[in-house]
Parts: C-alpha cells; sequence; structure tokens
C-alpha cells in the first residue's frame, strides 16, 4: 500500500504536467515574400508591405495616418556589414531588392512603411521573447495593440540612436508575459519609420526590418487545479477500491 500511494501521486504529478510538456512553442521570424525565400521553420507568413505614409521631408515624430497599399511583395536585404546581421531564423526585409546599405541609390522616401505578417494559434495566453531589429526604427503591434514603440532617432548617421535601430547596440530584446493571443489567426505589423541621412536627400538611406519571436502557451491555473483535483479524486477511489478488494 505504501509504494501504490507513491506511485499513484507520481502518476498525477506526471498528467497534470503534461499539458505543459506538449505546448508546442510558436516560432515566428521575418522573411521575405519573393526571391524564393525560405521561411526558415517559421509558422508565420511572409511580411507583405500593406500601408505607407510618405512625407516628403524628415519624417514626424508621430506617424500620420497610414494609407493602404493592399499587400505588396517584399524583398530580403544584405546588412553589408552596415547593419547587424539579422537574429536568428529571419532575415532582413524592405520593400526594393536592391534597397539595403550600400546596395544601391533605390532607397525609400521618408515616411512610414507597414509590413505585416499572420500566424495561427490556439486562443490562450503566452510567454516568450521578441527580438527586433530596424532601421531606422519602428513600432510593432500585435493585434493591433503596441508592444514595442519607435525608438528616439537621435544624431546616429546610420539609424535610431536609441532601440529598435538597426545597430546590437540598439537591438529592442522583449520579454513577453501572458500575451493574449486570438484563436485561429493573429497579426504582427511593424511600421518602420525612415528618417534619411541628416544630411542627405529624401530617399539617400535604406530601410529595413527584421524579427523573431517564440511562444508557448501557458495553461490557465483554474485548468490546472481542476485537472489536479479531478485526478486526485480519482486516485482515491481507485486506492479505496483496491484497499478493499485486498482486504476481503
Amino acid at each position: 500500500m505504501k509504494y501504490l500511494g507513491t506511485i499513484t501521486i507520481l502518476g498525477v504529478v506526471l498528467a497534470a504536467s503534461a499539458p505543459l510538456a506538449c505546448a508546442n512553442p510558436i516560432q515566428l521570424g521575418s522573411y521575405a515574400s519573393t526571391g524564393g525565400a525560405s521561411n526558415q521553420g517559421n509558422t508565420n507568413t511572409a511580411l507583405k508591405l500593406t500601408a505607407e505614409q510618405l512625407t516628403g521631408s524628415v519624417a514626424p515624430s508621430l506617424p500620420p495616418a497610414l494609407t493602404s497599399v493592399g499587400s505588396q511583395s517584399t524583398f530580403t536585404l544584405n546588412p553589408n556589414g552596415i547593419w547587424a546581421n539579422p537574429v536568428s531564423n529571419s532575415t532582413w526585409v524592405g520593400i526594393a531588392a536592391n534597397a539595403g546599405p550600400g546596395a544601391g541609390n533605390v532607397n525609400p522616401a521618408y515616411g512610414y512603411y507597414e509590413f505585416t505578417t499572420t500566424f495561427d494559434a490556439t486562443a490562450g495566453t503566452y510567454d516568450g521573447s521578441l527580438n527586433v531589429l530596424a532601421d531606422d526604427t519602428v513600432e510593432v503591434l500585435l493585434n493591433g495593440t503596441i508592444i514595442v514603440p519607435f525608438g528616439a532617432l537621435g544624431n546616429d548617421g546610420l539609424c535610431a540612436q536609441n532601440a529598435p535601430g538597426c545597430q546590437l547596440s540598439t537591438e529592442t530584446s522583449l520579454l513577453l508575459d501572458n500575451e493574449s493571443l486570438l484563436g485561429g489567426m493573429n497579426t504582427l505589423q511593424f511600421i518602420v519609420e525612415q528618417a534619411g541621412n541628416q544630411t542627405g536627400p529624401g530617399g539617400s538611406d535604406p530601410s529595413g526590418v527584421d524579427f523573431n519571436a517564440n511562444l508557448t502557451a501557458t495553461p490557465e491555473p483554474g485548468t490546472l487545479f481542476l485537472l489536479g483535483t479531478g485526478l486526485l479524486g480519482a486516485a482515491g477511489i481507485a486506492r479505496r477500491k483496491f484497499a478493499a478488494k485486498f482486504n476481503a
């Protein structure tokens, strides 16, 4: 009977921990929609350009209303030793194939560019992490809620002086805690602010965005409590039946 009790309790603990062990992490990362780019194991769709607002001069501190452009193609960019290398399971993405640093003179005009990706999830709360690089800087929204605000541009000649920016010193690494995801499709939006060189003409500076994220479902305490108490009750009944049979 002593060992039966021990085995029963162990079984309850293992069963209660099963939801945690079976939760499949959601891996997300940036990749372009053209050029046969690999999704690198990410479960989200390729980034598409979905809206923009061109200002004709250095972008203001707050974005004006963006204008939808449908769902336009994006391209893989080469950081070219000027931007930081992309974070794992991702690539730098922009609106033109040769818009990366040092890659030509087809560079975005001053303004704001919205890149969108979607992914599926089971409704619930999730923990995880998000890493973001951008030139010049970027605001990130999850299902319409801002989770990363724009960085301050400052006077850095390459990108935002404060995170998120295009160099490791300005990379945003965010721990996600109890983020709510919708059942079915969820949306991540990256609104890239392109300010251009301080002394250059409009369109004289490259622009792009790079990110990855990992999310794991967190079981609701109430669900675990109900599961645990149910299993303990079932174990108690089984133990009493075994004892009655043993003593008969």
